[in-house]
C-alpha cells in the first residue's frame, strides 16, 4: 500500500503535490496548536495541579482530530488526481479510437476512388473477372455458354510437410 501511484497528467501531479503540501500544513498546526495548549496547561497548572492532566487530554484529542480530518483531505485531493488521470487516460484512448476510426474511413474512401478510376481506365465491353457470372443490361446469358474455368489451386499445411491439393470438377 506504500507504493506510489504513477501521475503522468500535469493536473494530477498537481494535485499530488498540493495534497502534500496540505497534509504537511495541516501537522504543522497540529504542532503549533500542541505547543500553545501545552504553554496554557503549564501556565494553568501552576495555579491549579488539575488543570495539567485536563490540558494534556485536550492536547491529544486536538491532535488526533487535526490528524483525522489532515489523512481525510490528503486522500480526498489525491482520490481527485487518481481521478484526474484516469480521466486523461479516457480521453487519450478516446482520441487515438477517434483516429484510427479516421484513419479507416480515410483508407476506405481512397479503395473507392481507385475502383472509380480503374472502373473508368477499363474497356467497354471487357468485364473483370469476378462480374463474369453477373447478369448485366439486363441480357440473359445461358449457363452452358459460359466459360469453364479451373478452379484455383489451394495448399493446405498437414503436419510438418505442404501437399497440392486440385479440384478435379470438370
Amino acid at each position: 500500500m506504500n507504493e506510489p501511484i504513477r501521475l503522468t497528467n500535469k493536473t494530477a501531479i498537481a494535485l499530488r503535490r498540493n495534497a502534500r503540501k496540505v497534509r504537511a500544513a495541516y501537522r504543522i498546526a497540529a504542532c503549533a496548536l500542541s505547543a500553545v495548549l501545552a504553554v496554557a496547561g503549564i501556565w494553568l497548572g501552576l495555579s491549579n495541579l488539575l488543570a495539567v492532566p485536563v490540558m494534556v487530554a485536550v492536547i491529544v484529542l486536538m491532535d488526533c482530530v487535526i490528524i483525522l480530518h489532515s489523512r481525510s483531505r490528503y486522500l480526498s485531493l489525491l482520490g481527485q488526481a487518481i481521478c484526474t488521470e484516469a480521466a486523461a487516460q479516457e480521453i487519450r484512448v478516446g482520441s487515438s479510437e477517434k483516429s484510427r476510426r479516421e484513419r479507416a474511413i480515410s483508407d476506405l474512401m481512397g479503395m473507392k476512388a481507385d475502383l472509380q478510376r480503374a472502373e473508368s481506365r477499363r474497356e467497354p465491353g471487357v468485364q473483370p473477372f469476378f462480374e463474369q457470372g453477373e447478369q448485366q443490361d439486363g441480357e440473359e446469358e445461358d449457363e452452358d455458354l459460359l466459360p469453364v474455368r479451373a478452379a484455383p489451386r489451394r495448399r493446405r499445411r498437414t503436419g510438418g510437410s505442404l501437399q497440392l491439393i486440385k479440384n478435379e470438377a470438370k
